[in-house]
């Protein structure tokens, strides 16, 4: 039984993750639409892709005042690549009205003068605001061959415009090495990040999903990749980020990140309408399960 067919078994032999409480709103501000095409994108962001449009300052605040009668504590921003909106720093402004942001980019759109309008914005604001910036590799033609030409350079630059303006972002890597190489990875890691001058260098490293780009270039799941009981035995079912959180986009609201060209992981028009256990249908949902892996920056 292939993926597609998986997800169409009935639910009823397809563990569900009941929604323990909304903490977490994600919003795709930048829909599907991106500077970067990079090999492994699970979703295939890129110039041309428009499955998903850019969220409009009023549709984020839509969200937002949503959110806040469910209680939402924290709120995520994604892409595609956010400071493609033009209406990106308005929309920052709203959010950090509501709670602490944490902001995914690629980085190579931000230069010193965005960097200085971003710290004007967190003085604004009591609420944290913290940026991920995504690479692949401390060395450039490693990052660019997966990235795009001078994908390196303009990250960089990126990141120490933040750094310059205060901000400590997190790097954030999708591991493309053997795990057993983690330890030296993340000391070279750290130690560009400090040649950048990142006052506080962190970092956050993150497994490969087999949709999107990366099934193209490299494989689809197999068969036997994908959630069952047997997986909660000895594991907390509520630990899966998509316990506590939900994914906001131009086109409606899904249960996480990583599924937002998934229909079945479209929960319906609005966060009420996603107060509801989903079934983990999806072989991405196993690759959350083995890693533990979670979006948010913690």
């Amino acid at each position: 039984m292939n993926t597609a067919q998986r997800q169409s078994t009935s639910a009823k032999n397809i563990p569900e993750v009941p929604l323990a409480n909304l903490e977490t709103l994600w919003l795709q501000v930048g829909g599907t639409l991106c500077n970067l095409q990079c090999t492994h994108c699970f979703i295939s962001c890129g110039p041309q892709n428009h499955t998903h449009e850019m969220m409009s300052l009023r549709q984020v605040h839509l969200r937002l005042e949503e959110s806040k009668l469910f209680g939402v504590k924290d709120y995520y921003i994604t892409g595609g690549e956010v400071f493609m909106n033009p209406e990106i720093f308005e929309i920052l402004a709203a959010i950090l009205e509501y709670g602490p942001l944490d902001v995914l980019t690629n980085g190579t759109l931000i230069s010193p003068e965005k960097a200085t309008r971003l710290r004007e914005i967190k003085n604004g604001s009591s609420h944290r605001l913290q940026f991920r910036v995504s690479m692949e590799s401390y060395e450039e033609e490693v990052n660019n061959l997966i990235r795009g030409k001078n994908a390196f350079r303009k990250a960089s630059e990126g990141i120490r415009n933040l750094g310059a303006a205060g901000f400590s972002p997190v790097l954030t890597v999708t591991r493309n090495w053997e795990e057993d190489k983690d330890a030296a990875m993340e000391d070279n890691l750290n130690s560009f990040l400090k040649s950048l001058n990142v006052p506080q260098p962190r970092l956050k490293i993150l497994p490969g999903f087999l949709i999107g780009r990366l099934a193209e270039n490299l494989r689809n799941y197999s068969d036997d990749e994908h959630v069952t009981e047997k997986c909660f035995e000895n594991y907390d079912i509520t630990n899966l980020q998509c316990s506590t959180s939900r994914m906001a986009t131009q086109t409606g609201v899904y249960v996480c990140p990583i599924l937002v060209d998934s229909d079945q992981a479209r929960m319906g028009d609005t966060i009420k309408d996603t107060l509801r256990p989903f079934p983990l249908a999806h072989s991405a949902c196993y690759t959350c399960r083995v890693t533990g892996m979670t979006c948010k920056s913690e």
